[in-house]
């Protein structure tokens, strides 16, 4: 039961970005795309060695700890990535959230 009210938390936190993003020009549905593959490609590096190894493997804690490294270096890589991404106008994502928190 606790997992649906996660869901509905989420779904809210999304729609909330998705129409700030759209208020302040800056939504794209590419980037949401490729968020959302790679959101996949972290669950499947975290829920891998579950499937394949199992709870009860004398190796699942080493190999899922190396796994959650993996996906958490992953993941500061995206942010990264994410920050030099262009906008239409030539700006950075960074640059285009400096301005909009500016403009405030």
């Amino acid at each position: 039961m606790f997992w649906i009210l996660f869901v509905l938390i989420q779904a809210t936190v999304i729609i909330s970005g998705i129409r700030q993003e759209q208020r302040a020009g800056l939504w794209s549905w590419s980037k949401f795309v490729f968020a959302l593959g790679f959101a996949a490609l972290e669950v499947i590096i975290l829920i891998g060695p579950i499937y394949f190894l199992g709870l009860q493997s004398p190796v699942f804690w080493p190999v899922f700890s190396v796994a959650a490294v993996v996906a958490a270096l992953n993941f500061i890589w995206m942010i990264i990535v994410a920050r030099r991404w262009k906008m239409p106008d030539g700006r950075t994502s960074l640059q285009a959230y400096r301005d909009e928190q500016e403009g405030k």
